[in-house]
């Protein structure tokens, strides 16, 4: 099973193949025990790189080469049915099958499980993987007629999925495009998505619901093999190639007498199919005839691979590679000459003779005339449309002149106001820079691409260039963690901005921080990871010969907090503190108190200045009034000598409970919040009340608001209001509720009331 037919890498075959018959199409690779004895399921080699090739079997081998299929190594995945494998570099690959999901990172020497978690405990078949990280695993349809679509975009550590419900149709492969835009196959049915693979949805029946276990795509060919005549395909003896030529409408199907599961489009006129009783076809007519192109091949066929027009892979029971080198005609590239010379960045015309139905070169050219425009070995391939055997011509370009200008750069990075010198050698006559010189140095100090086209004395005329890069010079910045003043006993910490390769203060510290108990002027240099170095402006410490004056005395019970006493909501309470002078010497003034927040707490300004003596103690009043229930912080700056010591205030403010009962049919409960110092809340009467529930709202001024009152359930839902603040609780079931006043469209004021019956 190969979803990746749509990505054909062309490439020249490097190593040699040894001549067989006519006959013999295929040739089987020597795969070593136990590995020999396994039924191999899908083969794949990775695109640009035909030396490094994987195959996984029913049992859990997974074969590896990285020499084109000239050796082969194995391991194991105990247990697990395996149905595809595919690699996006040559470590990362992963495999897929009835046993789960699986991930290597060490080019398949050890693989882990990420198998999603499948509710439905429906059969896992192949998947397709976009990138490293992006891929889509393929599960279910014939037991539960739910397709599952699982796919990630982390590698496997999680997966999202969504659902097909198409009734007996096991969902098997899929392809998705650079675009988005994808396809999958199950039992008879086509799926298209456009958003890679997140949502999937129903295109088109290919035919009978039969197990169909591969998806191959080029261009607006499609081509899907059939087994059996059921979902699960068990059925032996029965089998088809359904051909799309109108991406994927309409359906042609050849039918094979055989269970057919892989296919492969070299192009979209050409492709192949593979399935048992060593069956392998091959159409060049968009799958209106086929051939028989078996030789070789000694068993069951489940899965065909091509690298290019002519090397392939097939695998089943063995893997084999293509043997197509026994030409019957023969072709020639003509001029008839064994080798041409010519200038880098010359061309010359060839073209191949003969009659051939197409022609292919080892470069990735498919034309029977092209233009050679660099030197190396170009050969020709064409193929003999009856035996599917090769042949091929070979062209070598050579250069009249072998050397290639290159320029040589003192450095290529460097520092703002640094220079380099490029400079250019060899077997030249003239020089001409970018910059305009003809000299064969140049000295720059500037960024950018710098091009030197040179004449050498066999005339030919190259062009080379180089880039330069100019870092520029780091600024350092120095940070404190305080004032730059300081007192006995204090230190300061200067830093520099992390991100610099080292550091050296004007102190000969090398650290990125330092921390300095005396005065003076202090800088930084820094150098970065480009090797540039900057210096900082200087700071200037100024150390004093003093200390702090300011202690506030604290209660046992304060814990070193300054506690005012809990209070009524939008009621005023306060405390006095005592801060003692800790100088014997100088007065303590304080002048200047300040609150952080300033809102919940406050500082009469009559009491200020206050001024402590040496050795005494002074008392320093902080007023709180908090305009909701709960606990409020702020925090109380005292400007002293060398920096401001600072410490939190804490209070709390209370509710107003107001609690009423009946004898009649309502009881009504009540917790009334004051909000701030504006407005004032009544407790809600009559109590007991029959009909009504009342409650009063007024500015503390006296002014009277537009109000409106209503009544909220639990959930949040209003169940009676009125612009009066009288609500009607008549018909209100009892329970818990919360009445919200409203002035002017803004709540203002609530209060939790409980009905009892």
């Amino acid at each position: 099973m190969k979803p990746f037919a749509t990505y054909i890498a062309i490439l020249a075959l490097c190593t040699s193949v040894q001549m067989l018959p006519v006959s013999a199409q295929w040739k089987e690779a020597t795969i070593p025990a136990p590995f020999n004895a396994s039924y191999y399921l899908d083969i794949y080699f990775l695109p640009g790189n035909p030396n490094l090739g994987w195959a996984c079997s029913i049992t859990g081998d997974i074969v590896r080469t990285t020499d084109g299929g000239t050796t082969w190594r194995g391991t194991t995945i105990p247990g697990a049915f395996l149905e595809y494998i595919q690699f996006l570099t040559p470590q990362i690959g992963y495999t897929s099958g009835q046993a789960g999901v699986f991930r290597s990172v060490n080019g398949g020497a050890s693989w882990y499980d990420i198998t999603p978690f499948d509710p439905n405990n429906e059969k896992g078949w192949g998947s397709f993987w976009i990138n490293q990280n992006e891929g889509l695993y393929f599960v279910g349809g014939c037991a539960t007629g739910l397709q599952a679509f699982y796919r990630t975009t982390d590698a496997g550590s999680s997966w999202s999925v969504s659902y097909g419900s198409e009734p007996q149709s096991g969902l098997s492969d899929g392809i998705v495009f650079n675009n988005g835009s994808g396809y999958a196959v199950s039992s008879g049915v086509l799926w298209r998505t456009s958003d890679f693979g997140r949502s999937w949805s129903y295109y088109s029946s290919t035919g009978a619901k039969v197990w169909n276990e591969e998806l191959a795509i080029n261009g607006n060919s499609f081509l899907i093999p059939s087994s059996g005549n059921n979902c699960d395909g068990n059925s032996r003896g029965i089998g088809s190639m359904r051909f799309s030529t109108d991406g994927g409408r309409t359906w042609n199907e050849y039918q094979t007498g055989t269970n057919m599961f892989g296919s492969f489009l070299v192009d979209e006129r050409r492709g192949w199919g593979v399935g048992d009783s060593r069956t392998v076809i091959y159409t060049s007519d968009y799958g209106t005839s086929w051939t028989l192109r078996n030789c070789g091949i000694r068993g069951n066929i489940d899965d065909i691979f091509f690298i290019n027009d002519t090397l392939g892979w097939a695998a089943g029971e063995g893997i084999y590679r293509s043997n197509f080198n026994a030409p019957i005609k023969k072709v020639a590239i003509d001029p008839k000459e064994d080798s041409l010379a010519i200038c880098r960045g010359d061309s010359v015309f060839v073209t191949a003779d003969g009659t051939f139905g197409s022609y292919q070169w080892n470069d990735g050219v498919n034309a029977q005339g092209r233009f050679l425009t660099k030197p190396g070995r170009y050969i020709v391939s064409v193929t003999d449309g009856e035996t599917c055997i090769e042949s091929s011509d070979t062209m070598t370009v050579v250069l009249k002149s072998a050397f290639e200008p290159s320029i040589t750069a003192s450095a290529r990075e460097i520092c703002e106001g640094d220079s380099a010198s490029l400079f250019v050698a060899g077997p030249i006559t003239t020089w001409l820079w970018s910059t305009g010189e003809k000299t064969s140095t140049v000295i720059v100090s500037q960024s950018g691409m710098y091009t030197c086209t040179t004449l050498d004395s066999n005339g030919c005329l190259r062009t080379t260039q180089t880039t330069i890069t100019v870092h520029p010079r780091p600024v350092p910045v120095i940070q404190t963690n305080r004032s730059l003043t300081i007192c006995l006993d204090d230190v300061l910490t200067l830093s520099a901005q992390d991100g610099f390769r080292s550091y050296e203060w004007s102190t000969g510290e090398i650290s990125q921080s330092i921390t300095t108990a005396k005065g003076g002027s202090y800088a930084v240099t820094v150098t970065d990871n480009q090797g540039c170095v900057g210096t900082s402006d200087s700071v200037r410490v100024t150390a004093l010969d003093t200390r702090n004056k300011a202690d506030v005395q604290f209660s046992a019970s304060d814990g070193g907090v300054i506690v005012v006493q809990d209070h009524d909501v939008g009621m005023l309470a306060c405390r006095i503190i005592q801060i003692r002078n800790l100088s014997i010497d100088e007065p303590l003034l304080i002048s200047k108190p300040f609150l952080v927040g300033n809102v919940y707490f406050s500082i009469p300004q009559s009491q200020l200045p206050i001024t402590i003596a040496p050795g005494d103690f002074g008392e320093l009043q902080i007023c709180a009034s908090a305009i909701d229930s709960g606990l409020v912080f702020d925090t109380l700056g005292l400007p002293d000598t060398c920096s401001t010591s600072k410490v939190i205030v804490r209070s709390r403010g209370l509710p107003i409970l107001f609690n009423g009962t009946s004898r009649c049919n309502v009881s009504v409960d009540a917790l009334v919040y004051r909000a701030g110092s504006s407005w004032r809340l009544s407790a809600p009467f009559p109590v007991p009340a029959s009909t009504t529930l009342t409650i009063t709202a007024t500015l503390i001024n006296g002014r009277d608001g537009a109000f409106t009152a209503s009544l909220l359930d639990v959930t949040g839902r209003i169940v009676a209001s009125s612009t009066d603040l009288r609500i009607i609780i008549g018909e209100i079931s009892p329970g818990p509720y919360v009445m919200v006043v409203e002035a002017d469209g803004e709540p203002v004021l609530s209060c939790v009331v409980t009905i009892l019956r």
